[in-house]
């Protein structure tokens, strides 16, 4: 019986401290669920997912860096104008878009839509 304690409480403080730790990388963006639904969905013939509709947001790799976003939006007809520090100004006719980047873990990037007039 005191072997068994003597490895549970241990064993118990380790998993308790990764929780914590593993908590607040998953939950750094809210609810979790639809990013781990995004990357599982990507591949090589999507290296782009929308994640959420309202608001617009978008998960890539981070080795893609911003090629898939820029694609994305001139294959929507919009063209890229300027880069401020993780936003990405893109225009189309007189409306304007700002496109935000937000590192989820060390592998993955979060996108989100910001329209402007």
């Amino acid at each position: 019986m005191f072997k068994k304690k003597k490895i549970l409480i241990p064993l118990l403080i380790a998993l308790i401290l990764a929780f914590i730790v593993v908590y607040s990388v998953l939950f750094q963006e809210g609810n979790p669920i639809p990013i781990i639904k995004g990357i599982t969905a990507l591949n090589k013939e999507n290296e782009i997912v929308q994640i959420s509709k309202n608001p617009e947001i978008y998960l890539t790799k981070t080795d893609k860096g911003s090629s898939s976003i820029t694609n994305l939006m001139k294959n929507e007809g919009w063209k890229f104008e300027e880069q401020f520090g993780s936003g990405y100004i893109f225009s189309k006719d007189d409306n304007k878009v700002m496109i935000t980047s937000t590192q989820y873990t060390g592998k993955y990037k979060i996108w989100k839509f910001e329209i402007s007039d």
